[in-house]
Order: structure tokens, then C-alpha cells, then sequence
């Protein structure tokens, strides 16, 4: 609830789009029902950016746990044809700034088998932890003979992703993500979206 909460803040203080910063997409939908804003998730962004910069992609991620989490979104997502696999660096995410060239080595290491072992033609981070890890794993891909692959940060794809949607004028369609009807939130404290119905 707090994250509708703060998208619906943004809207109020002006802000003309919203990112979500995890890759499990939380409160997007909900939060495109509350505002008249664009309002991004990086799963739901990356991996349509990657169904057009190649045939097939992987996501590499945190841990194998998430496995099964990427493969429902990507089906609600539509793009589950060209999904190739994913793959983990099997580390927590509260651990990933701790040793950056654990993480370069593992992030390294998981997208070369993807490309080599599962047919991916793009790579997607599965964390929006792994910021700024992009340049080092298109390097790496490189020099293992792959320097044609498309590396995705989630968190720059997306932003600038919004920024074009913004220049362009567009925005979710309310017959998609109509506003939702005033009603009472009992234990939450929400400001009133500004399209809301009144019942």
C-alpha cells in the first residue's frame, strides 16, 4: 500500500512518470489504476525492450529462488516465446554491494552460459541491485567471443524508457487501468488519486 501511496504523491507533487525500482514489478498495475501518469515497472519494460533487440533472452538474477517468479511474469508479460532461461549469481541482495568483483565474475560467468549453453541473443539483470554492472558484462561477454550481446540494466532501460514515453505524450490507457471507485482503507492512509470515482 505504501508504494501506491508514494506513486500517488508523485503525481501530486508533479512528476510526470513513475519507476518502480525491483524487478518484481510490485504495485505497478495497481499503481496505473491510481494516476493519470505513466507508471513503469523494469521486469515488465526490460523484457519488452529485449523482445526487440533479439530472438531470444535470459534474465540473470540473485538467487534460483526467483526462478519461478520471472517465468509467471514473463508469460503475463507475453513475451514467454522468447524467453530462453534464467539464470543465478547466487547471491542475496543485500550482499551484492559488499564484493563487486564477486558479483562482475558471477554476472560475468552466468550470462556467458546463457548465451552458450541456452540461446539467449540479450540479457536482462534480474535485480535492480546490479546497477551500474552493464559496461563490466558486455566486456566480459567480449572478451568470451560474444561482443554482439545486448546487456539490459533494468533501472537506466527503464527510466529513459519512461522519459521517451513522456516526451511522446503517452500514457496507460484508462480503459485498461480505469481509476479505482472511493472506498474506505481501513489501517491505510492514502491520499485521494485525483481521477478517483466517487461511488
Amino acid at each position: 500500500p505504501d508504494t501506491i501511496n508514494k506513486i500517488i504523491q508523485a503525481e501530486m507533487d508533479g512528476c510526470a512518470a513513475v519507476v518502480i525500482d525491483c524487478m518484481g514489478d510490485p504495485g505497478v498495475k495497481a499503481g496505473r489504476e491510481a494516476v493519470s501518469i505513466p507508471v513503469f515497472g523494469p521486469c515488465e519494460t526490460s523484457v519488452h525492450i529485449a523482445a526487440t533487440l533479439g530472438h531470444k533472452f535470459s534474465v540473470v538474477t540473485v538467487l534460483d529462488n526467483l526462478r519461478a517468479l520471472f517465468e509467471n511474469m514473463i508469460a503475463v508479460y507475453g513475451v514467454r516465446d522468447q524467453y530462453a532461461s534464467t539464470r543465478s549469481v547466487n547471491i542475496p541482495v543485500l550482499e551484492l554491494e559488499k564484493d563487486s568483483d564477486r558479483l562482475l565474475d558471477a554476472l560475468t560467468r552466468e550470462s556467458i552460459a546463457a548465451v552458450e549453453e541456452d540461446d539467449a541473443h540479450v540479457i536482462i539483470f534480474g535485480c535492480t541491485g546490479m546497477f551500474g554492472c552493464a559496461e563490466g558484462i558486455s566486456a566480459g561477454l567480449a572478451a568470451a567471443g560474444h561482443g554482439d550481446i545486448p546487456v539490459i540494466d533494468p533501472i537506466p532501460a527503464t527510466v529513459r524508457y519512461a522519459a521517451a514515453m513522456v516526451r511522446a505524450g503517452l500514457t496507460h490507457s484508462k480503459k485498461t487501468f480505469e481509476f479505482p471507485r472511493d472506498k474506505p482503507l481501513t489501517g491505510y492512509s492514502i491520499p485521494r488519486a485525483v481521477g478517483v470515482a466517487a461511488e
